[in-house]
């Protein structure tokens, strides 16, 4: 006996027809995103008749707010006819039961093949039926073989019952309390070897960490770290959880470690005889780990775009490499100007307003007569808010007696200089 439920809107939730038939039954098969077939046998004494088994998995689907057609048949086939023509015992429904007939095999040839049949004078399951097998097939092929066993209702193949995503989850109750990110970090190394393990049998890399202490307080402390490649190293897990604690250390003892993954098909690389080696995503992760653990995290990433007229606005976000191959593209002449992070405050001395000589403030920097210049390019912006990041400026381009070129700043409103960039 199988139950079949049909998804009568594709906007439930991803997983959730899924849910509902592993409520019922271990074994589950999915076909498409719409329907779920379940081997019912053993409910009925449990919950009793058909109906009683009907009502009590539609019941179950309102209180997960998922609304299905149900319906019960001796085999899977006949179930899924039954559930898309939204009634629970065969009968006469007309041309709508040809269609859904026609859902359990393809609809290709939809239209086509419901003409051949109503010039033939059929309209419902039974007419099918009650064709001879080998005449459908003479003049319909493996097609028409696949219609008429739909329409006994008969299985052309066993339940195939979908694996359960499996939880790369391990956890260690302690049975004393500890203190301090040395002790701990033993606890962790151990749970990582056994992801590594479990990782390497799947075939499965990581690129989510979830770390979850459960406190003395009765308080959870949880971090999550996203790895930009999956990766499946032990030591490399075991050494980004210890600097991502590290920064965010736990507010008392520990009694209990626990460490979830989240997972992808593992990564295959193949390397170049061409190009140069670049630092494997495990390297760079743990360099990336450790910089953020001394610097702090907003201060370690890639740089991005901001919309904004304002040249001296940078935004960062997280560092995550992409998979492809390096591109070679080609690497232009000419010059390039290296901005500086932060200007650096200059005396400049000027005349009619133009900058004739140049003393950095800071000693790396060149400074010197003016013998060219560019400029002045003005820019201003966000003077409408109250806050700190409007600007007012003057730009200048000078190259100095030595052959230095710089990029020369002037705020409008104090007439301070400094240095914004430097040619190469």
């Amino acid at each position: 006996m199988f139950c079949c439920l049909v998804l009568e809107t594709p906007a439930s939730p991803p997983g959730a027809l899924a849910d509902v038939a592993r409520a019922c039954s271990p074994r589950v098969e999915l076909i498409g995103d719409r329907v779920a077939v379940f081997d019912a046998r053993g409910l009925g004494r449990v919950l009793g008749p058909r109906d009683d088994i009907v009502l009590a998995v539609r019941r179950l689907a309102v209180e997960r707010g998922v609304p299905i057609r149900v319906a019960i048949a001796p085999t899977a086939t006949a179930a899924q006819i039954l559930a898309h023509a939204g009634t629970k015992e065969i009968k006469d429904t007309g041309s709508l039961f040809l269609k859904c007939l026609f859902s359990e095999t393809d609809s290709r040839c939809l239209d086509d093949t419901l003409d051949i049949f109503r010039r033939w004078g059929l309209r419902t399951c039974g007419d099918i039926a009650r064709l001879p097998r080998a005449d459908v097939a003479a003049r319909l092929g493996a097609w028409g073989i696949a219609l008429h066993q739909a329409a006994c209702g008969e299985d052309t193949g066993p339940l195939v019952p979908m694996q359960e995503a499996r939880r790369f989850l391990e956890r260690i109750d302690l049975e004393w309390p500890i203190e301090g990110l040395e002790p701990l970090a033993f606890v962790l190394a151990r749970l990582c070897d056994g992801h590594a393990l479990a990782l390497e049998r799947a075939d499965r890399g990581a690129v989510t960490v979830t770390t979850r202490l459960t406190l003395v307080t009765r308080t959870v402390h949880e971090r999550v770290l996203h790895v930009p490649a999956p990766m499946r190293d032990a030591r490399v897990l075991r050494t980004l959880i210890v600097l991502d604690l590290e920064s965010h250390p736990p507010a008392a003892g520990i009694d209990a470690v626990e460490i979830e993954l989240g997972v992808v098909p593992g990564r295959i690389a193949q390397g170049s005889l061409l190009t140069r080696t670049l630092p494997t995503p495990e390297t760079l992760t743990t360099l990336i780990a450790r910089l953020g653990a001394l610097m702090g995290e907003s201060r370690v990433g890639a740089p991005s775009l901001v919309d904004s007229h304002d040249a001296r606005a940078v935004a960062m976000t997280r560092f995550a490499p992409g998979d492809a191959e390096p591109r070679n593209e080609p690497r232009h002449s000419g010059t390039c100007l290296r901005r500086l992070r932060f200007p650096l405050a200059a005396v400049v001395t000027t005349e009619h307003g133009a900058p004739i000589a140049v003393t950095p403030s800071a000693r790396s920097l060149p400074g010197g007569a003016v013998i060219d210049r560019a400029g002045p390019w003005r820019s201003s912006g966000r003077w409408w808010t109250d806050d700190r990041r409007q600007w007012d400026r003057d730009d200048w381009d000078v190259e100095l007696n030595h052959g230095a070129r710089l990029r020369l700043s002037r705020d409008r409103a104090t007439g301070q200089w400094a240095v914004a960039g430097i040619f190469d």
